[in-house]
């Protein structure tokens, strides 16, 4: 069930989304396919499965997202993926939404969805590393997809997280050798969660006890 058509009454029937949304998500789809030749947002591979493999596996957090979180840092987030689907999602509820990458590129493409779909985002062109040195601010959500080790995004986001900070990180078929070779706290939480788009992939949970 990936085609289109099948995607989107997923997403309406279990993530309760609006036609208004749906309408968004379109226009992201279209940009991302209009932009795509030019930066080579996603695997080329991806492209004809673009709303299951990249639409719905970032819907998909949304189950584990706390219903009274206020802000939301998607790192590496490329495209878009999974912090700009959110954004989406969460239009006019006024969350604080912030997408860090250090391509450029792909922060131009996100500058240009953020205006056609009318959803209000923050957008830092930079390492993480070097936006600590720029900005400091809290967030309730951390996010990444594909974007680094367990470790090295524990270490990067520390400046950005409080105590009660919850991580969502998507990870493939390595994450459980790779959970257990990480150096995580014992006074956090880690709970495993089944992609609903792909066999052998997780979303980890990491929260403070």
């Amino acid at each position: 069930m990936t085609d289109k058509i099948s995607v989107i009454n997923l997403i309406e029937r279990d993530y309760n989304v609006s036609r208004e949304t749906i309408s968004k998500l379109e226009i992201y789809a279209e940009c991302l396919i209009e932009w795509q030749s030019k930066f080579n947002l996603i695997g080329k591979s991806t492209i004809n499965s673009l709303w299951h493999r990249h639409i719905l596996d970032s819907i998909q957090l949304v189950s584990a997202i706390p219903e009274d979180f206020q802000s939301l840092m998607d790192i590496g987030t490329g495209a878009g993926l999974p912090g700009f689907i959110l954004a989406i999602y969460y239009n006019q509820l006024g969350k604080d939404i912030y997408l860090v990458d250090s391509n450029k590129k792909k922060c131009t493409f996100l500058d240009h969805v953020a205006t056609r779909c009318n959803v209000d985002v923050k957008i830092y062109a930079d390492r993480l590393q070097d936006l600590a040195v720029k900005d400091s601010f809290k967030v309730d959500v951390i996010t990444a997809r594909a974007f680094a080790s367990i470790d090295n995004i524990m270490s990067l986001s520390r400046p950005y997280a409080h105590k009660k900070t919850k991580y969502l990180l998507q990870k493939g078929v390595n994450a459980k050798s790779e959970l257990t070779n990480a150096k995580i706290s014992s006074k956090l939480r880690v709970e495993l969660i089944n992609s609903v788009t792909q066999e052998n992939s997780y979303i980890l949970n990491i929260e403070r006890k």
